[in-house]
């Protein structure tokens, strides 16, 4: 018996949805490098060396914590969720050389931290969609699956529908047991259980909080882990203009990997903040990185408390570790 794809193909998104995007309009550079010149002569004979303060434990903590608490990751008692089946991401939008030059650099960062990476020929559970009208896109998702939205805030809903965004995303979560299986409100077996935060921002439209506790070593599990199970992703080209699709898929790329149920969310040192910084970053920054690297290793079977503990610890050790380098 074949298995539905968690995000189907989209069939809506033809005609108003996804006029192809010439590689000009969004100031995509695809055109390979040059080789840079070799070092003048004698050039090794006096090295420039650039010395910098380290900062210290506790700045680093600081950092952390207002990444984790401005993305609402693991807020309130929702715990974070992840990929756990490998993800499979598929561009729309875009002519061929663009969708392909997007799909390759998500799937590159993916692999870059530690995420599982489909084959080539999987059913896509990750969809990145070009459009020149994002918030209309949303809605007609929306006025197509509610349930995708049914479980955030009155606030979070209308963000994602009605805002001028230029990027937004939606996702779909479920629990299940520390062995895989499906768990349902109840706590057993079954089907997908309903989100119970109220989402302040781009939350899941399915997921929830389940109250079973067990202790092991002094370690309390939930018994459970939230498990991403479809992101899309919607970039509003006329929003983005003048944005490098590399850029733009590295953005894509941390939302769709990670539950970030903020969406006007803009940490200091964040590519989130792509869009509100003078000099914004061109890609993942040390701190997004040692975000998805933090959220992939630690424990899922938690509550959200000691999520919110283990992410900050996780990034400042990181991020210690890449200044003493």
């Amino acid at each position: 018996m074949k298995h539905k794809s968690p995000v189907r193909s989209l069939p809506y998104l033809h005609a108003n949805w996804s006029r192809p995007l010439l590689a000009l309009g969004l100031g995509i550079s695809l055109i390979a490098a040059t080789n840079a010149p070799p070092p003048a002569s004698g050039s090794e004979k006096n090295p420039i060396i650039v010395q910098g303060e380290r900062l210290p434990e506790a700045v680093l903590e600081e950092r952390a914590t207002q990444f984790v608490r401005a993305t609402g990751v693991a807020a309130g008692r929702t715990p974070a969720a992840r990929w756990i089946d490998p993800v499979c991401v598929q561009v729309q939008g875009l002519e061929e050389v663009g969708k392909r030059a997007a799909e390759a650099k998500i799937r590159s960062i993916a692999a870059s931290v530690g995420i599982a990476v489909a084959p080539n020929s999987c059913r896509p559970n990750i969809v990145v969609n070009f459009t020149s009208d994002g918030a209309g896109l949303a809605q007609e998702i929306h006025r197509r699956d509610s349930r995708r939205l049914a479980q955030l805030s009155a606030r979070a809903r209308d963000n994602i529908l009605n805002s001028s965004a230029p990027i937004r995303w939606i996702y779909s979560t479920e629990l299940r047991g520390r062995d895989g299986q499906m768990v349902n409100a109840d706590g057993g077996a079954g089907q997908t259980a309903p989100a119970t935060h109220d989402g302040s921002g781009a939350g899941s439209s399915l997921g929830g909080d389940m109250t079973m506790m067990h202790y092991e070593n002094s370690i309390v599990s939930t018994l459970t882990n939230r498990i991403l199970t479809s992101a899309i992703v919607i970039i509003d080209t006329d929003h983005a203009m003048g944005r490098k699709l590399d850029s733009l898929a590295a953005y894509a790329a941390l939302v769709a990997f990670a539950e970030i149920r903020n969406l006007d969310a803009t940490p200091d040192g964040s590519i989130l903040g792509m869009f509100e910084a003078g000099a914004p970053p061109r890609g993942l920054t040390p701190q997004d990185t040692a975000f998805l690297r933090a959220l992939y290793r630690i424990p899922l079977d938690r509550e959200a408390m000691r999520h919110r503990g283990q992410l900050v610890h996780e990034i400042a050790r990181e991020l210690a570790s890449n200044e003493a380098l």
